[in-house]
């Protein structure tokens, strides 16, 4: 059981340690995806390429690639 919940506080950890990585663009880019599956407007699949689309302009827009 402990390592359980070890196992859990270190993904938070982790997953805290993703979100400050991304740049702004890239926060942008997840709340239009967030939004296009919400809208249900588009399939999930298709925000998704619409998300990784963005992903890529974020990368070529910075030079250092994040």
């Amino acid at each position: 059981m402990p390592s359980r919940i070890l196992f859990a506080v270190a993904l938070v950890l982790a997953s805290g340690a993703a979100l400050s990585k991304m740049s702004e663009c890239e926060a942008d880019c997840e709340d239009v995806y967030k939004a296009c599956v919400t809208s249900g407007k588009m399939s999930e699949r298709a925000c998704m390429v619409e998300l990784e689309k963005c992903r890529r302009a974020c990368l070529k827009e910075t030079p250092s690639g994040g």
